[in-house]
């Protein structure tokens, strides 16, 4: 009964469902340091798209593919959730969007993105460029003035989003 268990709730987190711990403050005010989120593994499973304002959980290392073993290292029964290799972030771009940042703020193809979510004025002092090439997004995290993301990074492989942010438990905690 114990294996058939352990079974069960590994293939649950594998394909269905996952508990996540947010490590950091690169999206509030949106999710806060020690947050626990539930992330749905559905989309991944079923090679659902992504859309726009999406909160993903990233693998941020975007020079190799991911893999089943990776997924299996991720489950909070073997590591305690603390991965550093795992990022939570917004999908602001997605294939062949361009992004543009400048002062007054992110632009998608041309049109001002209109983000409530963001807590504080974005400080930027330099105008960039991004073009999201095919199989990949572009994502950024809430507190943009501390946040490592595409900007940082650069594009994320689809294939690295590990799944979509469906609830904070957190919340119900607070």
């Amino acid at each position: 009964m114990v294996a058939i268990s352990l079974i069960l709730a590994v293939l649950i987190n594998l394909f269905l469902f996952q508990p996540v711990r947010v490590e950091g403050e690169s999206m509030k005010p949106t999710l806060h340091d020690n947050d626990y989120v539930i992330l749905s593994r559905i989309g991944k499973t079923f090679n659902k798209g992504w859309e726009y304002g999406d909160i993903v959980v990233i693998d941020r290392r975007i020079d190799r593919k991911r893999s089943l073993w990776d997924d299996i290292k991720d489950l909070g029964i073997f590591n305690r959730m603390e991965n550093r290799n795992l990022l939570i972030k917004r999908i602001i771009g997605l294939p062949g969007d361009v992004i543009e940042i400048r002062s007054q703020g992110v632009y998608r193809n041309g049109e001002l993105l209109d983000e409530p979510y963001l807590a504080e004025k974005f400080v930027y002092n330099k105008e960039e460029r991004y073009e999201v090439p095919e199989g990949h997004v572009f994502v950024l995290g809430d507190n943009r003035n501390n946040s490592m993301d595409s900007r940082t990074i650069g594009y994320i492989p689809m294939d690295n989003i590990k799944g979509t942010m469906v609830l904070d438990i957190s919340r119900f905690l607070r």
